[in-house]
């Protein structure tokens, strides 16, 4: 099959993070056709030819392709051939020139020297896993305009859920500790004025929180304007109430062709419903509450 031909159409999932990306990627890329960044990319993210490793992993006498370590912590798991959502492989492709971890990358497109290596890292990357088409996810920003110059006919997924759900989430996870919780992680889209807001924020870890999931929002919004993309926005809640009949409907828009593996993987996967618990209930204060749908706007509420 012809490099260009692996890389016709890639699947690209993006949310805020902490919105439902992991687990419907995760089934998504159990499909047969798709490969995808993988923990063993992260390690040695010079070279493609690491994914040669997924034929000893995956292939017709077995299948071990593990799951994200948030539901498997087994040592069998870790050294899994799996799907994984790390930046180390992302800062070393796209090179010096762009802060891909942290960066909106708003307005930003790869030059075509940056174009045409990642397109046949990617290539490769398909090719030795023994696939048929590219599929990855990344959260914070889209970073739609900058994809979509190095793929130009990239199908975009936009995972959402709703502002409180996602804004605990995000509280409660190791890495936003550190990170965005009491400032700004994500830059190159904030005005003066709104940087100011933000200090004034940065002791209250829920509205600085509330304040970067509506940045995320807004420069989305911008970017499909702008770009006009094959996207598909999807919400969590929808997912959680009849995850097979998500995935179902979301294979179809994808043109993927209907799979036992991604059956027979979501029998196994725990999906649990959160939404009602009295700990969601009582997380925030009605005041708190409050506060987080005043900064992110009604557009961002899901009834």
């Amino acid at each position: 099959m012809k490099y260009e031909e692996l890389l016709r159409k890639p699947i690209i999932i993006f949310g805020t993070g902490r919105s439902g990306t992991t687990i419907i990627s995760d089934i998504l890329f159990q499909h047969e056709d798709l490969a995808w960044h993988n923990n063993f990319q992260e390690l040695v993210p010079w070279t493609p030819a690491v994914n040669l490793l997924r034929r000893a992993f995956d292939n017709k006498w077995w299948r071990k392709i593990g799951m994200n370590t948030q539901n498997n912590k087994s040592v069998l798991n870790w050294i899994a051939f799996r799907p994984i959502e790390r930046y180390n492989f992302w800062e070393k492709i796209t090179g010096p020139r762009i802060d891909f971890s942290r960066g909106f990358l708003l307005d930003t497109t790869a030059t075509e020297k940056e174009r045409k290596y990642m397109r046949g890292f990617f290539a490769k990357m398909v090719k030795y896993q023994k696939r048929k088409r590219l599929a990855f996810k990344i959260t914070g920003p889209s970073r739609m305009e900058y994809m979509m110059s190095i793929f130009p006919d990239a199908v975009f997924i936009n995972v959402q859920r709703e502002p409180l759900g996602t804004v605990r989430s995000w509280l409660e996870v190791n890495f936003w500790q550190d990170k965005g919780k009491t400032q700004l992680w994500w830059t190159g889209a904030y005005s003066p004025q709104e940087e100011a807001e933000a200090e004034r924020l940065a002791t209250e870890p829920a509205l600085i929180t509330a304040f970067q999931y509506k940045k995320l929002s807004e420069t989305t919004a911008y970017e499909i304007e702008k770009m006009k993309p094959e996207i598909y926005e999807v919400h969590y809640e929808d997912f959680i109430k009849n995850p097979k009949a998500f995935i179902h409907d979301l294979m179809g828009k994808l043109q993927l062709q209907p799979s036992k593996l991604v059956e027979d993987y979501m029998a196994r996967v725990p999906i649990r419903n959160t939404k009602n618990s009295e700990e969601r209930k009582s997380y925030f204060t009605e005041e708190q509450k409050r506060k987080i749908l005043e900064i992110v706007g009604d557009n961002n509420v899901i009834a």
